[in-house]
């Protein structure tokens, strides 16, 4: 999954959700026919904060720096709130210049029932 804007993902076992259209599941899943249920859920795509913390890294710092000097590391680094937040923003802004994620999490799965003669763009009148 590229699409960084997809908010909809689709599922023929209500656990892979790899289908960012109930067409693209129709075209991967020859099997399914009409009477069938499959899945239709949110995808939530991760924002950077939640893949990466200032936090976390400022303490592998200091715990590194105890591996290193032991007790008289203790309290490294010290840094203000407004260093921990300036280096959040120098992580997320890093994390920006990579690729972008292609995974999400899945949220409020539904199941949905096809229909005979069911078109991409007419899912959401059949859903049930």
């Amino acid at each position: 999954m590229t699409n960084t804007t997809m908010t909809e993902c689709w599922s023929a076992d209500n656990e892979d959700f790899s289908y960012e259209s109930l067409g693209d599941l129709l075209d991967s899943h020859d099997d399914l026919k009409p009477g069938d249920v499959v899945y239709r859920a949110d995808a939530h795509m991760p924002k950077l904060g939640q893949l990466i913390d200032a936090d976390w890294v400022i303490e592998h710092i200091g715990e590194r720096a105890y591996d290193i000097g032991g007790e008289y590391a203790e309290g490294y680094p010290e840094c203000t709130k407004e260093q921990a937040a300036e280096l959040q923003t120098l992580l997320e802004q890093w994390l920006s210049e990579c690729p972008a994620p292609r995974f999400y999490s899945v949220k409020n799965s539904q199941p949905y029932t096809l229909t005979e003669g069911i078109s991409d763009d007419q899912h959401h009148l059949h859903s049930r």
